[in-house]
């Protein structure tokens, strides 16, 4: 049964830490995060609707969708508008940015449940669905190290049926200190003119993580099982990965 602006906590899981509400998005800007930086949005509406077109184009109506690490929907809320006819599932580790996301998803009523589980993106934890057809994220680099990734990702495709999809919008590291230092300057001066954001997602949140190269990213893909992906769109250190699972 779906559930219209509920959270449902995963049945026998431990108690689940809530957080202080976040301040309402004001002005909410669709398929894209606010954040205090940032408070005319992400500037990343292009790579989270273009994820959702390039699937419709193999599955036009894909019956579940889950975000895992939503924040406040804005990945999620790209593919809803693309597929109003499919469930969502909104997902956080904790409730702070619940209000939020039912702003966000009030116009597709209860094709959008809310789910509170997964800490760090661990999708072993059960927050996922078993009738899941599209798979999403962002930012995985920032929760869990390459190994955490590989992992994910292995979940992932056991989780996914054939001809499931996974979408990654995620951080990879500069080639080389010479690289970063181009590419950090020429965001500066791009950002002043408000065509790119200042930064792109959030730090990395623990210091001991390394974010993983471009080649590793899609080497982890493919050693999950997937052979059918693409790097769909990228800028800068932001790139939107995609995989079928093909068998």
């Amino acid at each position: 049964m779906r559930m219209s602006i509920a959270i449902a906590w995963l049945a026998g899981a431990a108690p689940v830490a809530t957080s202080a509400p976040l301040p309402d998005i004001a002005p909410l800007v669709h398929f894209q995060a606010v954040n205090p930086q940032e408070p005319a949005g992400d500037r990343l509406e292009e790579p989270r609707r273009l994820a959702a077109a390039i699937i419709a184009q193999d599955n036009p109506a894909p019956k579940s969708i889950v975000d895992v690490g939503s924040f406040t929907g804005e990945f999620l809320e790209a593919f809803m508008e693309r597929f109003p006819a499919s469930h969502g599932q909104w997902t956080e580790p904790v409730d702070g940015n619940l209000g939020n996301a039912r702003k966000r998803f009030a116009r597709f009523g209860d094709h959008v449940s809310y789910v509170i589980g997964c800490p760090s993106r661990d999708i072993s934890l059960g927050c996922v669905p078993k009738d899941v057809d599209v798979l999403i994220t962002s930012w995985l680099s920032i929760h869990q190290d390459l190994k955490g990734i590989q992992n994910f990702y292995r979940d992932a495709y056991a989780m996914l049926p054939h001809g499931g999809w996974l979408a990654n919008l995620d951080h990879v590291a500069f080639q080389s200190d010479a690289w970063r230092a181009r590419l950090s300057g020429a965001r500066a001066e791009e950002a002043k003119s408000g065509r790119v954001a200042v930064t792109e997602g959030p730090p990395v949140h623990h210091a001991e993580f390394v974010t993983p190269s471009l080649e590793e990213q899609l080497a982890a893909l493919r050693a999950a099982g997937f052979d059918d992906v693409q790097v769909a769109w990228s800028r800068m250190n932001t790139a939107l990965l995609l995989a079928r699972r093909r068998s």
